[in-house]
């Protein structure tokens, strides 16, 4: 679970790593599947090397669903989100290939809230694990942060009118487009079966690896119960799509994460 103290650390800098009960055999299974998707692929002549690969919300292997309807992360979201039901909104999976050269990284976030989405109850808030499925290290391509921007740029969004009560939607704004007053970056680092409770309003972002070995992960957010989160038209498209096939594959106590009864809870954009 996630403690008192986690959790203030989650309110105050916008993400904190935690333990997970996950097994060794379970991150072994999640990590093949991976690698079985992402696999490392050298490029053709003429073309670009890539060292990053990723997916969203396309894969259906029994080892990735299994940790996407584990039931700790819906009570860690719980407590986050302030919320007595808990429904699924979308999940990725990320591979981060050793590349030559020096350390960079990217900067940016993903949806932008008010005060006032963190203050209700339910919040009106996605709450995203990154569950690392490898070490990270801060050469093996880290998650790099500024602790405490999420509260910052709530704070501009609620000044803002035209802005406040608007419904949250995922859409990324690169740092050079956001005002400058934030924290140093700062990497997550973690050990395999750890799990980063983490708010991507925050500004954030992947890093290259200059480490020896392969970075992977699984990405999985989930919002409170009735929570209208906006998507972009294509995204919410792909969502719906993928809803479908998961309720099928949820084990039966599991299936209320994926809820069609209930009125739907994205907006496009």
């Amino acid at each position: 679970m996630i403690s008192a103290e986690q959790l203030s650390i989650f309110e105050e800098k916008g993400a904190v790593t935690v333990d997970t009960p996950l097994t060794a055999q379970q991150i072994t299974a999640a990590v093949t599947a991976i690698d079985n998707l992402l696999p490392f692929k050298t490029a053709e002549e003429g073309q670009t090397q890539r060292y990053r690969y990723g997916a969203t919300c396309n894969y259906y292997e029994p080892a990735l669903i299994d940790l996407i309807q584990h039931p700790f992360f819906e009570a860690v979201a719980k407590r986050v989100l302030h919320a007595e039901a808990i429904r699924f909104f979308q999940t990725a999976i990320l591979a981060t290939y050793p590349q030559p050269g020096e350390f960079t990284y990217d900067q940016h976030t993903d949806i932008q809230f008010s005060l006032e989405d963190w203050a209700r109850t339910p919040r009106r808030v996605v709450c995203s694990f990154f569950l690392w499925l490898t070490d990270v290290n801060e050469k093996r391509s880290p998650m790099m942060h500024r602790p405490g921007s999420h509260r910052l740029i709530a704070a501009a969004r609620s000044a803002n009118p035209a802005l406040k009560d608007t419904p949250p939607a995922i859409e990324g704004i690169k740092m050079e487009d956001l005002p400058p007053a934030y924290a140093a970056a700062q990497p997550v680092v973690a050990k395999a079966g750890q799990v980063t409770v983490l708010t991507t309003s925050v500004i954030h972002g992947g890093s290259k690896n200059i480490d020896s070995e392969p970075r992977k992960a699984l990405v999985m957010t989930y919002t409170s119960a009735g929570i209208a989160i906006g998507l972009p038209q294509h995204q919410a498209t792909v969502k719906r799509a993928y809803d479908i096939e998961l309720r099928k594959l949820l084990r039966p106590e599991r299936a209320h994460l994926v809820d069609f009864s209930e009125a739907d809870n994205v907006l496009t954009n």
